[in-house]
């Protein structure tokens, strides 16, 4: 009875000890929590292997500073703006936040800091690389943020390339080759293979799976080959444009039509690849056509780089990958309209990491932000998530080395499937597509609204320059008051020249504009 006793006093003691030891351990990791510092960071990129890489590069940020705590909150692209928007109005925005979306005009100037300062100084997370005596600016392989402003805002690890996926097996299968078309008219002729083997094995299988958003991409893709020497014939200035604004003009001036050899031969390359593509694919949303492609129902599928790593993760079959083909230079045809081989240029960068005025730890941020682009964990992010890297001596590992931007030949001409034009083209689209398309009645249904498109946007632009010269103003003098300072940087005196430079222009373009736009006015 009193070994019992003893017994169930030690047990009771035992218990008690393991609750307090128990309590004392939550207590103290509440408290942690409580006294660390937490830096969030927002974005929409929410493909495979990007959440694994933020994660990895988060924890040893958080190793090196213990009492900072990195989180990422992951927004739907679909909600990304609206959500952004309302953050950053409402003064709640996360630290860092990818800038994009539609966030990339006066939301940047009001809303976001300037760090075009911090840049020109050196990434301390870069010592012991060959990089350690660049500017962190100068670390970059092109632009740091890709918002072409003559303040920096932000600091990108995102570039992106469009390449088009293809079934090793299903092609080997199909043509007895593993090699991939490299023009346009080897496509069309793979693509009737295609068809040809789906009619003779009862498969149900598309040539490429399309979709709202890839189709569109391809499309454009035809399109710009075949405006590119119309848009160097309207641009006075003799060198490549790299907006639509003199091509703009010059249509509004009746300098050039829709007869143009350029745009009959865009439209009609649009109408041959659109029916390569399944039945209604224009209303098929991103992760419709990916699933087509990885059920082995599609041969083919154009989507972007960073789509990589979701699309392994998901087939059970070899996958190679090849640009986009476009017709060749010719004297005659299709390849009559070019000048010469479309080049990607240099690597571009988007959706740079910003940090908003109202950011609580504006410092933590853009040390977070030089860590994230250091050379190491640039490497680290790029394996991990399998995107392109973006900083100088970092190089592509596996599977991304195919995604390279290809810099051989000619830039190709602006885009016409953007803003106001755009929505004109989209919107005639459906006559290029279907049994009965015809590139004759889209461009007649196209010539109604274009002009009005066109004008519109060059419009916007005109009042969107205005309002920066206006936001600029403030900054130059501010710039011009510190530089009377006895011993002046100069990296400020290259800021104000900057700015300056940058504001004459913009200023000059929006009155241009106006004048060239008024003279299409008066025009018979």
């Amino acid at each position: 009875m009193i070994r019992s006793r003893r017994f169930r006093q030690l047990g009771v003691v035992v218990l008690v000890t393991a609750f307090a030891f128990a309590c004392y351990h939550v207590t103290r990791r509440a408290v942690q929590r409580q006294s660390r510092v937490t830096l969030r960071f927002a974005h929409w990129q929410l493909e495979g292997g990007i959440r694994d890489a933020f994660d990895a590069i988060a924890r040893d940020y958080e190793v090196l500073h213990p009492g900072i705590h990195i989180a990422q909150q992951l927004i739907p692209e679909t909600i990304y703006t609206s959500w952004g928007t309302t953050q950053i109005i409402g003064g709640v925005a996360p630290d860092l936040m990818e800038i994009g979306k539609s966030m990339g005009g006066p939301e940047v100037y009001s809303y976001f800091l300037p760090i075009t300062e911090e840049t020109d100084q050196r990434n301390p997370y870069n010592a012991g690389t060959p990089l350690a005596g660049l500017p962190w600016r100068n670390t970059y392989t092109g632009s740091m943020d890709g918002l072409n402003n003559t303040e920096i805002y932000g600091a990108s690890v995102f570039a992106s390339t469009t390449r088009i996926y293809y079934n090793v097996n299903l092609l080997r299968e199909i043509t007895g080759s593993e090699e991939p078309p490299r023009t346009f008219e080897q496509l069309l002729a793979l693509c009737a293979q295609v068809r040809a083997h789906a009619a003779r094995t009862g498969h149900v299988l598309a040539p490429l799976a399309g979709s709202r958003l890839y189709g569109i991409v391809m499309m454009d893709d035809l399109l710009r080959s075949q405006t590119q020497r119309l848009a160097c014939e309207m641009n006075p200035g003799l060198r490549f444009p790299t907006d639509n604004t003199e091509l703009y003009l010059a249509y509004l001036n009746r300098q050039w039509s829709l007869d143009h050899p350029g745009i009959r031969g865009g439209a009609e390359l649009m109408r041959l690849v659109s029916r390569e593509m399944p039945p209604g694919f224009m209303q098929f949303g991103r992760e419709e056509s990916l699933f087509y492609f990885v059920q082995g129902r599609a041969l083919m599928l154009m989507a972007f780089s960073q789509d990589a790593t979701s699309i392994l993760r998901q087939v059970n079959f070899p996958v190679g990958v090849f640009r986009d083909p476009l017709p060749e230079p010719a004297a005659t045809g299709f390849g009559a309209n070019l000048v010469g081989p479309n080049s990607e240029g240099a690597l571009n960068v988007y959706g740079p990491f910003g940090i908003p005025r109202s950011s609580p730890h504006p410092a933590l941020a853009i040390d977070f932000l030089r860590f994230l682009t250091s050379q190491t964990e640039n490497q680290k992010f790029s394996r991990l998530s399998g995107s392109l890297p973006v900083i100088v001596g970092v190089e592509p590992e596996g599977f991304a080395k195919n995604f390279m931007p290809d810099g051989h030949g000619f830039p190709p001409a602006p885009s016409l499937l953007i803003g106001g034009a755009g929505q004109a083209f989209l919107k005639q689209l459906h006559w290029l597509t279907g049994a009965d398309a015809s590139s004759d009645v889209f461009l007649h249904a196209l010539a109604g609204e274009l002009g009005a498109g066109m004008r519109a946007d060059l419009d916007s632009h005109r009042r969107a320059l205005q309002r920066f010269v206006a936001l600029n103003d403030g900054s130059i003098e501010a710039a011009r008051q510190m530089l009377r300072g006895p011993a002046a940087a100069p990296a400020r005196s290259r800021k104000y020249q900057g700015l300056v430079e940058n504001q004459n222009e913009q200023e000059a373009t929006a009155y241009y504009i106006q004048l060239r736009l008024k003279q299409a006015g008066r025009m018979p």
